[in-house]
């Protein structure tokens, strides 16, 4: 069998990349794999490429977060500066990379694909002074999927079917994920995608299936040399997204939902604890203005950044949403509001000591966006209502924090 290799970074590629660069937090576009190459006859051929985005932001802040200051804030911590509370930071965590190899007119009609994204937030090399300059990469995405048709298997780690949407942002990972209403991760497993309707259809149906490796952490979960979230029915989702991409009016409905069973150890006694969720969304653009949002009830979800992060037995929903209006070319406006809402009575039976109650958060955004460059000023406030154990005494009180980042990316 003959070969032959390229390494591209063909005008088709680029432009998919800067086509999603308006919510470049993450690739979530289908199909992800260009058409083959026609001249190539039918004869075995491999591509590969490199792309990415590089986001370096500047920010100063009058208090503290939850997850870390810059791309990762989350919540108010309970504890706030009382005086000197101006911070001045800049960050380049948001940075990742994608390396992708394809290989066309396989036997049977298949299409392979290996892919592996990295980002650089997995912490820093050390401490003290110069850690902060001394980033550690971090596998994000990493596996092999077959295609034939309409359908498509992959093998590795992925974003599950409850990530459908992210908001629109230059400086934060992942906003509103495990602190306004967002849920769902990435995990290592087996996902399906089946296209129910024919690719050339206005309106396009696909059905997504996934289940993967489970993960938890809590108060009820005691070591016993085991992964209590990987004992007993692995995390399951199945997801339907509708979407037509026609002008004037480009819409998409994401349905999903989710379940799993832990297996919980409390010194001699076994028990098990049911996750389950459901999640819609939705995403309008009727020509400069954009629509986007989510929505989302669960129990027991706290390794699908459900109930604030919070693992036990807590029921709760959430909900995000953002309006966007882009002025001529380059101008665009944004604002995103979002609240996670945990059930109160289950956190405080949970959750010892510090508990998060509820969080919002209200994100305006403008940006300015010429070719590969973006360039954005976001304000970020987070509110959260807190019960603290302080002197052995129950405290409830509600703590703020704001944020105001510049940030520019570069997507290639």
């Amino acid at each position: 069998m003959k070969k032959t290799l390229r390494t591209t970074l063909t005008a088709a590629a680029l432009s998919t990349l800067l086509l999603h660069q308006a919510n470049a937090q993450i690739d979530l576009s289908f199909p992800a794999t260009p058409a083959p190459d026609t001249t190539q006859a039918g004869k075995p051929y491999f591509k590969s490429s490199i792309n990415g985005i590089i986001t370096a932001s500047g920010f100063v802040q009058d208090g503290t977060f939850g997850m870390g200051e810059g791309a990762i804030t989350m919540w108010a911590n309970p504890k706030q500066p009382t005086q000197d509370e101006y911070q001045f930071g800049g960050d380049l965590r948001k940075t990742w990379l994608i390396f992708k190899g394809t290989a066309y007119n396989l036997p049977y009609g298949i299409t392979a694909t290996g892919r592996a994204e990295l980002d650089f937030l997995g912490g820093t090399a050390g401490a003290g002074g110069f850690a902060d300059e001394n980033l550690l990469p971090r596998v994000r995405l990493a596996y092999v999927e077959v295609q034939k048709g309409q359908t498509r298997l992959r093998l590795g780690q992925n974003w599950t079917p409850m990530v459908a949407h992210f908001p629109n942002s230059v400086t934060h990972f992942a906003m509103g994920y495990g602190s306004a209403g967002g849920i769902g991760f990435r995990n290592p497993g087996l996902f399906l995608y089946q296209g129910l309707t024919s690719p050339t259809a206005a309106t396009k149906v696909r059905l997504d299936l996934a289940v993967f490796r489970g993960s938890w952490t809590g108060p009820k979960a005691e070591a016993d040399g085991r992964d209590e979230g990987e004992i007993g029915v692995p995390q399951t989702e199945i997801g339907l997204n509708i979407s037509n991409q026609t002008q004037p009016l480009k819409w998409e409905v994401n349905l999903a939902g989710h379940y799993d069973r832990k297996r919980l150890v409390q010194g001699d006694t076994r028990s098990n604890l049911e996750g389950k969720a459901m999640q819609a969304g939705t995403k309008l653009t009727y020509g400069g203005a954009t629509l986007q949002g989510n929505a989302y009830w669960g129990r027991a979800i706290g390794q699908s950044w459900g109930q604030l992060l919070q693992f036990g037995d807590i029921a709760g929903y959430g909900a995000w949403g953002q309006a966007g209006y882009k002025f001529g070319k380059h101008l665009s406006a944004w604002v995103m509001y979002g609240q996670d809402n945990p059930n109160n009575g289950d956190v405080l039976a949970e959750v010892p000591g510090s508990a998060r109650l509820n969080n919002e958060i209200i994100v305006p955004m403008i940006r300015y966006d010429v070719g590969p460059l973006g360039i954005a000023l976001e304000w970020y406030r987070a509110n959260t209502d807190w019960r603290l154990l302080e002197n052995g005494q129950e405290v409830y009180k509600t703590t703020s924090a704001n944020q105001l980042a510049l940030g520019a990316q570069f997507v290639f």
